[in-house]
């Protein structure tokens, strides 16, 4: 081989090596270091008790762990000063993870009342009860299409939660849920909880008035201008991966979400603490 030869290939192999060592560097930290999002949201009806309400949002954890029982996690949502923190679903992938997640969960609500949605991956587990006995067990309120009452300086907001449609057949339909809640509360703010993201193009008329969720994991690889790649059902581009969308009547807040259900690591994509902040408009 010649010099030239032995020279066009010693810099092949650098670049090459260079190349892998960047990128997985950047799949290590989208894996391990954590970001928190805030939203300040200007909201229409919102009682004036409520202005400056800080709402932390957890979705699809998948097991996975940020520091031994999940302290870093833990210090995050502290940090955010949360009134109340939603778990919008997938936190278990396997039976295993329900044991795995109570030293997280028993510290968590410590630092604010915490609301549960379940997730396709919850329901796929096999361990939805599990995980609803222990979530009771620990004081964390499951939204199973049903609502709450929360209430700050003598006025009040809807909390209310839907569940996967992974869960049982019969199940009420979310237009449902939200029929009953504003039988009883016509003119009150009402925040859903759900797992889905897909709420503009199925609920678009849905009479709430702001939604949280997660599922599409940010797009699990995340490029620059272009946003998600990947959708969680491996289709390209997604929509709805990340960030604030417009319905008829609502503003919906999707989550990237903390952790992962399939092989392609998350890359760009760090797992994502959301703080929705609520504004009178």
């Amino acid at each position: 081989m010649s010099k030239k030869s032995k020279k066009k290939t010693s810099i092949t192999i650098s670049v090459t090596a260079a190349l892998i060592l960047v990128i997985a560097a950047i799949i290590l930290d989208s894996r391990f270091r954590l970001v928190t999002t805030e939203y300040e949201l200007l909201c229409r009806d919102l009682p004036s008790a409520f202005d400056g309400y800080r709402v932390v949002q957890l979705s699809d954890l998948h097991g996975a762990e940020f520091g031994e029982s999940n302290i870093r996690l833990l210090k995050k949502v502290e940090e955010a000063t949360p009134d109340i923190i939603a778990l919008t679903g997938d936190f278990i992938s396997a039976a295993a993870d329900v044991e795995h997640l109570r030293p997280f969960l028993k510290e968590l609500v410590k630092l604010a009342p915490v609301y549960f949605v379940s997730g396709n991956h919850d329901w796929a587990s096999g361990s939805i009860d599990k995980l609803a006995a222990l979530l009771d067990e620990l004081g964390i309120v499951y939204l199973r299409n049903d609502y709450v009452t929360l209430s700050r300086g003598g006025e009040s907001i809807i909390l209310a939660g839907v569940e996967d449609p992974n869960g049982w057949a019969g199940m009420p339909k979310p237009d449902r849920v939200a029929d009953t809640i504003r039988a009883e509360y016509p003119n009150s703010f009402v925040l859903l909880l759900a797992h889905r993201n897909y709420w503009v193009e199925r609920y678009p008329d849905l009479d709430v008035d702001l939604i949280l969720c997660g599922h599409g994991h940010g797009g699990i690889v995340r490029l620059p201008v272009l946003g998600g790649l990947i959708g969680t059902n491996f289709n390209l581009l997604p929509e709805f991966d990340s960030g604030l969308y417009s319905g008829t009547h609502y503003e919906m807040l999707v989550s990237r979400g903390l952790g992962n259900s399939i092989l392609i690591p998350r890359f760009l994509n760090n797992g994502e603490i959301v703080v929705a902040v609520l504004r009178c408009e």
